[in-house]
């Protein structure tokens, strides 16, 4: 008898979404940058009197960093969890007096990343630490 020929089950509904989900979002996300790049540009809208407009170098200065050139491909890449979130992750060690954020599933340059990071965040270089071994970030926070 040859049982190994048995026929299988379908596979759960779930499963099949589990499987389309990369190619759906993909999908989706090729045809919003295309909707985007078709779109005409519209003239500048005058500023409203609640519209923030930053005025002194020190309300540019604490501003959000600038946002990298996307022109060059990054030399690292930061993949995201199976719920589509970034896998970033809050540790508090030491009965709670050091807390660390940690982050996982980089590929590429990983030091590349700390400094950008480090750059970014406005850290000490103590405050910022590589594990090459299991590829994680940790930021101690004070």
């Amino acid at each position: 008898m040859m049982t190994f020929l048995r026929p299988l089950p379908l596979p759960r509904p779930l499963s099949l979404l589990a499987i389309a989900r990369p190619f759906s979002s993909t999908c989706l996300a090729y045809e919003g940058a295309q909707q985007r790049a078709n779109k005409q540009p519209s003239p500048p809208s005058k500023p409203t009197s609640r519209s923030k407009i930053a005025t002194s170098p020190r309300q540019i200065k604490r501003g959000s960093p600038p946002i990298p050139d996307i022109s060059e491909p990054l030399p690292y890449h930061v993949h995201r969890t199976p719920s589509q979130q970034l896998p970033v992750y809050q540790l508090a060690k030491r009965g709670g007096n050091l807390l660390l954020t940690r982050l996982r599933k980089i590929d590429g340059d990983i030091t590349k990343l700390k400094l950008h990071l480090q750059q970014a965040l406005d850290l000490r270089p103590e405050e910022i630490s590589v594990n090459q071994l299991t590829r994680h970030i940790h930021i101690k926070k004070e």
